[in-house]
């Protein structure tokens, strides 16, 4: 859970206008990710998106009809490959890990 440290974070390098609140035209990141901070969706990031408890109001973007497209408990990954990094040129298949070693899949930015 993020906490008010993050809002904190936030406000000093993003509130433009120092009204306690940003704004999505002062958040330079995808209209995604400022949702995915948006906790009530209300368009703006403020204190209440940060406290701890339940996400209210949180949906999942994908529209009803692709509900018979999500992936169920204990279902395979859909296959992929990428680059391998540090390997110019070479790539890696997540199928070609299967029954071999353990694997993580890490989505978010380091920024």
């Amino acid at each position: 859970m993020l906490g008010p440290e993050v809002l904190d974070k936030l406000l000093q390098q993003y509130d433009k206008n120092k009204d306690g609140k940003i704004q999505k035209d002062e958040y330079p990141r995808t209209a995604e990710a400022f949702a995915n901070l948006d906790r009530d969706r209300n368009g703006v990031l403020e204190a209440a998106d940060f406290e701890a408890g339940p996400a209210r109001g949180r949906r999942d973007p994908r529209g009803p009809e692709d509900k018979d497209k999500r992936p169920q408990v204990g279902s395979l990954a859909p296959d992929f490959e990428l680059p391998l990094l540090g390997s110019e040129g070479k790539t890696v298949k997540l199928s070609s890990l299967r029954g071999k070693q353990p694997v993580a899949l890490i989505f978010g930015s380091y920024t």
